[in-house]
Formats: structure tokens, C-alpha cells, sequence
């Protein structure tokens, strides 16, 4: 799984989404941006996305679900976020 800002100098979150979409189909991406500007004008494009800013329960839920979605052989199991600091 990969997860990355949208905004990052060089190439950006979307670019490195469509590519590794090109070269790893099922490795799931998750953006994040707090630049409201850049989300209303680009959206997500169809991959996950976390508004920034975002609680480590709200983080949690969107790669869990990104993780399910490669199907349930490979999915994670979910760790409450209260437990994941103790694992």
C-alpha cells in the first residue's frame, strides 16, 4: 500500500498514483492533501483520499478499506485504534 501527499515536490501524488496504477494495479494508493485548492480542482481521480486535517481513527478506516478492496486474501485484518499502539 502507498500512501502519499498530493503536493510533494517533483512528482506529485497524482502522477505517482497513475503510474504505479500502470505498473502495480493491485497496490492499493491512498492521497492526502490539505490544500483545498488543489483537491477542488483535481479531485482524487478515483483513488482514496484523506483530507487533511485527519485523526488517526479516520486514517485508519481509509487504508483499512483500501486494503480490503484488493480482496480477502489480502486483505489486513482490522486492529482497533486504541490496540494499534500496543502491537
Amino acid at each position: 500500500m502507498v500512501f502519499s501527499d498530493v503536493v510533494m515536490p517533483g512528482m506529485g501524488g497524482f502522477a505517482l498514483a497513475r503510474q504505479l496504477q500502470t505498473t502495480r494495479p493491485d497496490l492499493p494508493v491512498v492521497l492526502t492533501s490539505g490544500y483545498s485548492h488543489v483537491l477542488a480542482k483535481d479531485d482524487a481521480h478515483g483513488f482514496a483520499l484523506v483530507r487533511k486535517p485527519y485523526s488517526a481513527a479516520q486514517l485508519a478506516q481509509v487504508l483499512y478499506e483500501a486494503a480490503k478492496r484488493r480482496g480477502p486474501s489480502k486483505a489486513l485484518r482490522r486492529v482497533p485504534v486504541e490496540d494499534a499502539a500496543q502491537e
